[in-house]
């Protein structure tokens, strides 16, 4: 979808055909009308677009479309969001790297009517000369008479790309200078990751999987409020290391972290097929770590690996087919984050694991989640 081209998708269910819709056309225009002023080294520009529903031949009425748009370039945030149709408000979501716009209810039965239009603020930064990413709608209709049941579907991702207006970005003030960086001795979080079945891949195969890797994790960081900058990575082609910021809100990181990786890999895995599929093993755990000539030292940085490698979360996820990802946390994390219910994550979620290798010398209790399909 480019700009002034509005896209004709078939949106469809488990059951078939739900219907139709035009998705489009997306406009970029400069921000005038809002009260949002970008940070310094940011600069402000407007999205618009709508979406209009066709019925199926069944004449099934639609009573949720829920409009969903996610940017490519991990810089791009939403600020301000809006959406009307007529007659009915329409529900604002934050997602990682995106927006979603929510119209009606998936779980009620009043139609809703058959369009609607979506605005957004977005702050970006000036350098930016596309916004690119995808749309997707997803739709519940009200299927048969007498007893009715929902079903549930939508269309596939559509592609966009539209260049900012012109001189959007003159106004932008000037970024601060970076901090200096210390990589000194301090108690960190530690996360460790992973791909299932990284050796079933050729080499192509394999170029691709890393690719999506790192997008998932990057933008999975910045909806946690993390800037890259501040947080060391060590790369190893099938999985990723990463040293997080002393001080850190443990209590919004890890929620808004484990969330967005799950959105992100749903995203990244909708239009692939069961052999692309990116399914991930993930660990965290915390400690006193410091840099190395080699590498982050510290028994956290082994625990935590040992806790990926481990017998506990590989069963998981092989038994959970349809999930994209199984996470462990070390006891500490578990007893000092989880049980309190940060986010939306419940420790009733969690299962208890032994993870005993004495071999390595290591023994440690644990916790295995799951996200439900």
């Amino acid at each position: 979808m480019t700009a002034g081209e509005p896209v004709a998708t078939e949106l469809t269910g488990l059951g078939g055909r739900l219907g139709e819709a035009r998705l489009g056309p997306l406009h970029a225009g400069p921000a005038a009308g809002s009260a949002f002023e970008p940070p310094p080294g940011a600069a402000g520009l407007e999205l618009r677009t709508r979406f209009t529903l066709e019925r199926a031949d069944h004449g099934a009425p639609f009573v949720a479309a829920h409009l969903v748009v996610g940017f490519d370039d991990p810089r791009v945030r939403v600020c301000e969001a809006a959406g009307e149709a007529p007659g009915l408000p329409m529900a604002i979501s934050e997602l990682p790297g995106g927006c979603g716009w929510l119209l009606g209810d998936p779980l009620g039965d009043v139609p809703i009517p058959l369009g609607g239009e979506a605005r957004a603020v977005l702050c970006a930064p000036p350098e930016l000369t596309v916004v690119s990413g995808f749309v997707r709608l997803d739709v519940t209709v009200l299927v048969g008479r007498g007893r009715p049941r929902r079903a549930h579907g939508g269309s596939p991702p559509v592609r966009f790309e539209v260049p900012p207006p012109e001189g959007w970005a003159l106004d932008a003030r000037p970024a601060p200078a970076e901090p200096v960086r210390t990589r000194s001795p301090a108690v960190r979080l530690c996360v460790a990751v992973d791909t299932e079945s990284y050796s079933r891949f050729s080499t192509g195969e394999a170029a691709r999987s890393q690719q999506r890797l790192v997008d998932v994790l990057a933008r999975a960081r910045r909806h946690a409020g993390l800037r890259e900058a501040d947080v060391d990575l060590q790369q190893s082609g099938d999985g990723q290391f990463a040293i997080l910021p002393a001080g850190v809100d443990e209590s919004a990181v890890i929620p808004r972290l484990v969330s967005a990786i799950r959105t992100e890999l749903a995203a990244t895995n909708a239009d692939l097929n069961a052999h692309a599929r990116l399914r991930l093993r993930v660990a965290l755990h915390r400690g006193h770590v410091a840099a190395g000539v080699n590498g982050w030292v510290g028994s956290a940085t082994i625990a935590v690996h040992r806790l990926l490698d481990s017998a506990p979360v590989r069963a998981a996820l092989a038994r959970e087919h349809d999930a994209d990802f199984a996470l462990i946390v070390s006891d500490v994390l578990y007893t000092d984050i989880i049980t309190d219910g940060y986010g939306s994550l419940d420790p009733a979620d969690f299962a208890p694991a032994e993870v005993r290798l004495p071999e390595k010398n290591f023994a440690e209790s644990a916790w295995v989640y799951v996200p439900k399909s």
